[in-house]
């Protein structure tokens, strides 16, 4: 995974984990010595408590305590029963400065052990003594790992809490990013937008939300008044286009009228056909960003493709193209508006009846577990993957032979999003074009 793919706050995480693990390491690296150095410097001021106690006694009770004058050997050694620590004293031969504490091997009772010892030289009665003070390195090791397992567990619990009061303090200082994300997310027309302003304490969000709100006054503003001038247009333009109409009428009744005459009227009615047909489909386009047409209509899909088929049969049989219908014996009834979804059905099977020239076209409707699913395929030109992404877009046309497809697939879409239908395109160049509708369980609908 990139980490730029990530979310913002995931990354703030990732980036804090990442952060405290390179020091928690580090830490984990320095913990041995460290816990060797409070060790030895921890056991060095042990031993030099205990020197200072023996001084105490020294000058308390002398030397002759320790140390038998008359006996041949002028030392004294005391050594706890598990060797652990020791304290020894001797005479030295000649005045020696000594004060030092170093690691040292002792051979105790034929048995090599390793110490800390103080060495410390003491000037006593005109005579030297070695005082030396030793404990056990296995003690001192035994307590230094101890040492290093709290402190590893130490660090790895200041980790695990930090990195949740991380989380936690994360995912609140950035909820207003969250909810902004999900006002927009939500927005399905900008007239719908939510304006209200985003409670955040974090002047960054407050501007970002006063921002885009301004934004989409602005984008609110040109909506409406795009959707105002396209229906005012297509109010306007009816009227001319039915006077033209009428007169080209008049005029085809004329007896004196030549025959080539005669076709370029035809053919200029017929541009005219399709220009009202346009110039209503921009109108039902206009009506349905408005929201003006209500979904309380109970449709049978399985009747209403029906309705389609007989309506554009003759298209079908003039091509000479096979109609192959199979269909669920389940009915579907789907909650809408009926005329709406029947113009969604006819523009998908007559584009694909345009786009065919020899085969056939394929109805087939089942349910599934999602709802309902409709599928129209045929045998024409087929499409390329980025031409199928532009299919539902305006005045888009993949054949140089055939006029582009209009606004008669953008009008589809617009339907399919009204009703919360969804469209996906199967498509592969000379072998034909899958549509795929699929309806979901609506409020009312009864399967």
């Amino acid at each position: 995974m990139k980490i730029f793919n990530l979310k913002l706050k995931n990354k703030l995480v990732f980036f804090n984990a990442l952060t405290k693990t390179t020091i928690v390491t580090l830490l984990l690296i320095l913990v041995p010595w460290l816990a060797g150095e409070i060790t030895r410097q921890d056991t060095d001021k042990e031993l030099l408590q205990k020197l200072d106690k023996v001084l105490t006694i020294i000058e308390t009770d002398g030397i002759n305590s320790f140390i038998d004058q008359n006996a041949e050997l002028k030392a004294f050694g005391s050594y706890n029963i598990i060797k652990a620590e020791f304290v020894s004293i001797e005479q030295l031969e000649r005045d020696t400065l000594i004060d030092e504490i170093q690691f040292s091997q002792r051979n105790i009772e034929d048995e090599i052990i390793d110490y800390r010892v103080l060495s410390y030289s003491l000037k006593k009665e005109g005579k030297t003594y070695l005082i030396e003070i030793g404990k056990s390195m296995d003690d001192i090791y035994k307590f230094e790992q101890k040492l290093k397992s709290y402190a590893v567990i130490f660090l790895i619990i200041i980790l695990l809490i930090t990195l949740l009061i991380d989380l936690v303090f994360i995912q609140f200082l950035l909820k207003p990013m969250d909810k902004i994300i999900s006002k927009l997310h939500n927005m399905k027309n900008p007239v719908n937008f939510d304006f209200s302003n985003i409670a955040s304490k974090t002047t960054d969000f407050v501007y970002l939300d006063q921002s885009i709100n301004a934004l989409m006054h602005k984008i609110e503003r040109a909506f409406i008044s795009e959707r105002e001038y396209i229906g005012n247009v297509s109010h306007e333009l009816l009227t001319p286009i039915s006077i033209i109409r009428t007169k080209l009428d008049n005029i085809m009744l004329s007896k004196s009228l030549a025959e080539a005459d005669m076709i370029k009227i035809v053919e200029a009615k017929q541009t005219l056909h399709r220009l009202t047909h346009l110039v209503r489909s921009l109108l039902v386009m206009s009506r349905i960003e408005n929201e003006e047409y209500l979904l309380n209509e109970k449709v049978n899909i399985n009747v209403l493709i029906d309705e389609v088929i007989n309506e554009i049969n003759d298209k079908i049989l003039f091509k000479g193209l096979i109609l192959e219908r199979n269909e669920t014996k389940t009915t579907f009834n789907f909650t809408g508006n009926k005329q709406l979804l029947f113009t969604m059905i006819y523009n998908i099977i007559n584009n694909s009846i345009r786009y065919t020239e020899v085969g056939s076209i394929t109805i087939i409707s089942e349910i599934s577990k999602d709802g309902f699913m409709l599928n129209i395929t045929d045998t024409g030109i087929g499409m390329i993957s980025n031409q199928t992404e532009q299919l539902f877009l305006r005045h888009k046309s993949f054949s140089q032979e055939i006029d582009s497809f209009g606004i008669g697939l953008t009008l589809t879409k617009k339907i399919a999003d009204y009703h919360k239908i969804s469209i996906s395109v199967k498509s592969e160049i000379k072998k034909g074009t899958i549509i795929i509708l699929s309806f979901p369980h609506s409020t009312n609908s009864n399967v």
